[in-house]
C-alpha cells in the first residue's frame, strides 16, 4: 500500500522530520488516496507542542487559534491533541497538546477519516481501510458521543454517503437519525457549506433519511413530504401513529424515507442552483424560508424565481413554443434547466430533446443570434437607451418568421421601431 504525497505536504513532512518531529498526513486526503480519488486538501498532524511546530516551520502562519494549527505554503499542520467536553455541541471545552497520534485519531468523526500516513506506513487503529473496502461509514467509538460533540457530523455522514456512495453502518445511522434535530444548534453557514458539498456529489438523494427525520427543518428544509411518503410506504396503522405522534419532526420517526422520493435529485445536472431548486421542490419546502435561513444572495434568489416561473409555465409543446419561452433571457443554462425539469416531472420528459432539436435547427432564439448587432443598430439610428427593447422586438419577429433574420430586413425594422420604443 503506497500513497503518493504531493510536493508541498511531502516537503513539510521532511522538514518536520529533519527537526526530529514525527508527522503524518491525516483525514480526507488519506481516505481519497486509498480510494483512488483525487485528494485536494492535505492536512498534517505532528507529535509536538505548538511552540516546537512554530520553531520547526518558521515560515508558517498561525491560523488555528486554540487548536495550534499553522499554514505552511498552503499546507495546514496541527499538533496532535486531545479534546474534552463539548458544551456547545461544536467546540471542545478544553484542548490538550502533546498527546499521541492514536489519541489524536480517537477524536475524529468516522473511521475512514481516522487514518494517518507518514510516507511509509499507514496507521489505522479503527480499521478505516477495512471500512473503505466494505464501502461503509462508521463512527470512531460511540456514535452518540461523536454526534454529541459536533452535530454537524450528522450532516457530514449523509454527505459522505452521497459523495462516496457508501452505506452507513446501522448503529451509526440510528444514532444520527435519533439526534438529527440537534442540527438546529449548528450555524446556517456551516450547514449550507456541507449541503453545497452534498449537492455536488453523485447521490445527493442520500440526504433523504436525514430530511425525513426533521434534521434540517430549522433551516426551512421540510421533511413532511418525505415522512408522509414513509408512512404511506409502511402502510400500517402503527406507522401512521408513529409519524403523527412525531409531528413530522423526526423525533420519534424510526422508519427510513423511501429511496425513490429524492432519487430524481441524482439525475439533476450538478449545478448548485438546479440541485437546490430540485431539492426544495421535491421536499415541498418554502423557498423563501430556505433563502432567509441560509442567507442566499439576491442573485441566487432571482435565478431561483426565474426557474420557478419557467417550470410553472409548463412544458412547451413544440420548438416554436420553446423559443417563445426563451425569449426572456434566462441567467442559467437552459440545457441544465431542461434536464432538471425532466428529472423531477414526467410532464417535462420531452423538454431535453426539444431543446436539443432547437439547438440543432440553428433557428434564432437569443438576441446574440440576430443578424444585426447592437453597434449596427446604433449606426441605423437606434438610440443606445432603446437597443435592448428594439432587440427584443426584432427577436420576437424572427422567432415567428426565421427567414426575416437578415441584415437588410432587420435594419429596416429597426429604423421604424426606433421612434416607437
Amino acid at each position: 500500500m503506497t500513497i503518493v504525497i504531493p510536493e508541498k505536504p511531502a516537503a513539510a513532512l521532511a522538514q518536520l522530520r529533519h527537526a526530529g518531529i514525527r508527522a503524518w498526513a491525516v483525514g480526507g486526503a488519506v481516505r481519497d488516496s486509498l480510494l483512488g480519488r483525487p485528494a485536494e486538501d492535505w492536512d498534517l498532524t505532528a507529535a509536538c507542542m505548538p511552540g516546537q511546530l512554530a520553531a520547526a516551520l518558521p515560515e508558517a502562519k498561525p491560523i488555528g487559534g486554540a487548536y495550534g494549527t499553522v499554514s505552511w505554503h498552503g499546507v495546514e499542520i496541527t499538533p496532535c491533541r486531545a479534546e474534552a467536553g463539548y458544551t456547545d455541541h461544536r467546540h471542545p471545552d478544553s484542548v490538550c497538546f502533546g498527546g499521541s497520534l492514536e489519541t489524536d485519531l480517537a477524536r475524529r468523526d468516522f473511521t475512514v477519516n481516522a487514518m494517518a500516513w507518514d510516507g511509509e506506513a499507514l496507521t489505522d487503529p479503527y480499521h478505516g481501510a477495512a471500512d473503505l473496502a466494505a464501502r461503509r461509514l462508521r463512527c470512531v467509538g460511540a456514535p452518540e458521543v461523536r454526534f454529541g460533540e459536533d452535530a454537524l457530523r450528522i450532516l457530514r455522514l449523509f454527505r459522505f454517503a452521497g459523495t462516496l456512495d457508501f452505506d452507513i453502518d446501522e448503529p451509526t445511522r440510528a444514532a444520527a437519525l435519533a439526534l438529527a434535530p440537534s442540527l438546529a444548534t449548528v450555524s446556517a453557514e456551516r450547514v449550507r457549506g456541507e449541503l453545497n458539498k452534498a449537492m455536488k456529489g453523485e447521490r445527493p438523494s442520500r440526504l433523504g433519511p436525514l430530511l425525513a427525520a426533521g434534521g434540517l427543518e430549522a433551516f426551512g428544509l421540510a421533511g413532511k413530504r418525505l415522512a408522509a411518503q414513509a408512512q404511506e410506504t409502511a402502510g400500517t396503522k402503527e406507522a401512521a401513529e408513529t409519524v403523527k405522534a412525531a409531528g413530522f419532526s423526526g423525533a420519534q420517526l424510526k422508519m427510513p424515507a423511501p429511496a425513490d422520493l429524492l432519487a430524481p435529485l441524482d439525475a439533476v445536472p450538478q449545478s448548485l442552483l438546479c440541485r437546490w431548486w430540485a431539492l426544495i421542490h421535491l421536499t415541498g419546502s418554502d423557498a423563501h424560508k430556505c433563502a432567509e435561513a441560509f442567507c442566499f444572495g439576491r442573485s441566487f434568489c432571482k435565478d431561483f424565481a426565474r426557474l420557478d416561473d419557467w417550470f410553472d409555465a409548463g412544458c412547451p409543446q413544440d420548438v416554436h413554443a420553446l423559443k417563445l419561452a426563451l425569449l426572456a433571457p434566462v441567467p442559467f443554462s437552459a440545457a441544465d434547466a431542461a434536464e432538471t425539469f425532466a428529472a423531477i416531472s414526467p410532464a417535462f420528459a420531452p423538454l431535453p430533446a426539444l431543446y436539443a432539436a432547437l439547438r440543432k435547427s440553428g433557428e434564432p432564439y437569443q438576441k446574440e443570434q440576430l443578424a444585426i448587432t447592437a453597434p449596427e443598430l446604433m449606426v441605423e439610428g437606434v438610440p443606445g437607451r432603446c437597443i435592448g427593447r428594439v432587440q427584443q422586438c426584432l427577436l420576437k419577429a424572427v422567432i415567428d418568421t426565421p427567414e426575416m433574420n437578415n441584415y437588410p430586413t432587420l435594419a429596416q425594422m429597426a429604423r421604424s421601431l426606433k421612434h416607437m420604443v
